[in-house]
């Protein structure tokens, strides 16, 4: 008996301690990847410094004239890439995950991004971002723990990573960068915490601080006391030409809209515009529509008003030709997918563009 007692405590205890390790294996995940963004921000810094350093041309990503100043923001059509700063993390996170929800939904996490800079280089001019809100910081991590792994787990630095490219590359399409406030599974991280209205003001001073006179902001667009929504629907959006080298932050539609609207209900301090989802009266902020469904004659709907829209061309990464023909007919001007040029797991061939060739189109009249 006591023979058998003392080896049940030895499983026992190996099974804690193997569980511990491989708790503090997925922590340092993040550890790593913090040294490897900040190494790759020194990185940058040189490489923008060095002589042999020339800006990419723009018109190579482009199947229309850039000086044209008849194009609208919402004339265009440009490929997103989802969950924009992901990796891949390790094999044991996704197992748990399969344990927690399903293995469908693990082997769907099993896909990462290069960095931003690569993919800005590559022509992607749209982001999706899932921020965290984490010791009084905002990080980037897809899941807490057994799904973290990521090209910029700080959010500061990312925007120092934006900066530097915008500032170095001379006439780029404007930056679209969808932040998703994220707050599930906030048990697999005691340090991360839910947002509140001082968390999004220190949010926003952050974007103003980094992006610098590249942001394109709300207050940039309100005239007199019409309200957002008038202004984009009875004048539209500015031409391509002025926002040129401009960066734009739009805040996923979610619980947090209210919160962070009565911060100014005129929008004349918000960094971000703040997205909607589709109902018959739009809230005076509309500006920025998700639709995840293709759905042709709603988006087609919210297009003809001049909203933007964005909606997702694939899911599960898995191609659907139809489904990204019909994305395209929709003339959402954000098209997400996650089979972009911004993988570095994916082959040449698999790389979804537009017209075949280019990665921003101008809609077809």
């Amino acid at each position: 008996m006591k023979k058998t007692i003392i080896i049940t405590l030895i499983a026992i205890l190996s099974i804690v301690l193997l569980f511990g390790l491989i708790v503090l294996r997925l922590f340092l995940v993040r550890v790593f990847d913090i040294n490897a963004q900040e190494k790759h921000i020194k990185q940058l810094k040189t490489y923008y410094d060095s002589s042999d350093y020339q800006s990419i041309d723009e018109n190579q990503f482009v199947n229309f004239d850039l000086d044209d100043e008849t194009i609208r923001l919402n004339d265009i059509q440009m490929i997103a890439s989802h969950n924009s700063y992901k990796k891949i993390g390790p094999a044991i996170g996704r197992f748990f995950v399969g344990l927690g929800d399903s293995f469908e939904e693990a082997r769907a996490l099993n896909y990462g991004y290069k960095n931003i800079t690569e993919q800005l280089e590559a022509g992607v001019r749209s982001f999706e971002l899932d921020v965290r809100y984490r010791n009084q910081s905002f990080e980037l991590t897809h899941v807490p723990l057994v799904d973290s792994s990521s090209q910029a787990v700080s959010f500061e630095l990312l925007l120092e990573e934006i900066y530097l490219f915008s500032s170095h590359q001379t006439g780029h399409i404007p930056i679209i960068i969808l932040l998703e406030i994220k707050d599930d599974w906030m048990i697999l991280d005691p340090q991360l915490e839910k947002m509140d209205q001082e968390a999004f003001i220190l949010f926003d001073e952050l974007i103003k601080e980094q992006i610098k006179d590249h942001l394109f902001q709300p207050s940039d667009m309100l005239i007199g006391d019409d309200t957002l929504k008038e202004i984009i629907m009875n004048q539209g959006w500015p031409s391509l030409t002025e926002l040129l080298n401009k960066v734009i932050f739009v805040m996923h539609p979610d619980s947090y809209n209210q919160i962070y609207f009565d911060i100014d209900d005129s929008l004349s301090s918000q960094a971000m515009f703040i997205g909607s989802y589709y109902s018959e009266n739009p809230e005076e902020y509309a500006s920025f529509f998700v639709q995840n469904d293709v759905d042709i004659d709603l988006i087609k709907t919210l297009v003809d008003q001049n909203y933007m829209v964005r909606t997702r061309m694939d899911t599960q990464l898995i191609f659907d030709e139809q489904r990204y023909l019909d994305a395209i007919e929709s003339g959402a001007q954000i098209l997400t997918t996650d089979l972009s040029i911004g993988r570095f797991d994916l082959d040449v061939s698999d790389y979804i563009y537009l017209n075949s060739e280019f990665m921003i189109v101008k809609k077809e009249d």
